[in-house]
């Protein structure tokens, strides 16, 4: 094996173990959260008020955690992963429902158009002031009467609180507003308010979930700071807890 063979080797084996890391803390949180119970009692709110229910389309479905259970209300399924594992592993988990590898901003999906397109947890990837054109390109794929579902952790709260002790969260929802009233009209927009609750018996597991919450394996080296703040602001008598403010916004195509 030469030089590079092992470099190549080892540069695997970190990104294998990183993604097992991420699966790991991401059924965690999953199993400590509220928030795909309630997540899905509001997307089902913006569900009921479709003209129709034929087509749905989920852009950043990950683990499928939200598109299995909506895409049971609709004929048809599509969804854009950029994550190749995810996608590979979703097609073979739901072999009937259409997958593009690719992000969102690339991806050609033709001419189709959607009665449904659920975005949920996925702005943050993209630069904000790309925020408005990806929403656009969504509204292009969306069928009259239907209506695209953006779900954001809200710039407010305790989760909040905690990003920006140790992190800037910087997310300008209202602007983002804004914006879609212009581009839309009033009434096309409308915003929906959600709490989530995180629950976790041990300090470890909820250090575990804080780190998911941050996103970047950097925030390890501040482990010590981070479980000191979960202690002093978040221990409950039976735990630790920490309430997560989302927010849910709809974009109708009237």
């Amino acid at each position: 094996m030469t030089l590079d063979d092992d470099k190549l080797a080892s540069g695997l084996s970190v990104e294998m173990e990183e993604e097992a890391e991420y699966k790991r803390q991401l059924g965690l949180f999953s199993r400590s959260s509220t928030e795909k119970g309630i997540e899905l009692l509001k997307i089902g709110e913006i569900i009921a008020g479709l003209k129709k229910r034929e087509k749905f389309l989920d852009i950043g479905a990950g683990g499928g955690d939200l598109t299995i259970p909506i895409s049971q209300s609709f004929k048809e399924t599509a969804i854009v992963e950029p994550n190749e594992k995810q996608a590979v592993m979703f097609q073979k988990r739901r072999p009937g429902v259409k997958v593009y590898n690719d992000h969102w901003e690339k991806v050609d999906i033709g001419k189709q158009r959607f009665d449904f397109i659920l975005c949920s947890h996925v702005l943050y990837y993209i630069k904000d002031d790309k925020w408005l054109s990806t929403i656009e390109k969504m509204h292009r794929h969306l069928e009259d009467g239907g209506a695209i579902a953006i779900v954001l952790q809200s710039p407010i709260g305790e989760v909040a609180s905690f990003f920006n002790q140790f992190t800037r969260y910087d997310v300008n929802i209202l602007e983002l507003w804004q914006q879609l009233i212009q581009r839309y009209g009033e009434k096309a927009i409308e915003v929906r308010y959600f709490i989530n609750e995180i629950w976790t018996e041990n300090l470890e597991d909820m250090l575990d979930i804080a780190l998911f919450l941050l996103l970047d394996s950097k925030f390890r080296e501040k482990a010590d700071a981070i479980k000191h703040y979960l202690e002093t602001h978040h221990k409950v008598e039976n735990g630790y807890r920490i309430f997560q403010d989302e927010i849910l916004l709809a974009v109708r195509k009237t």
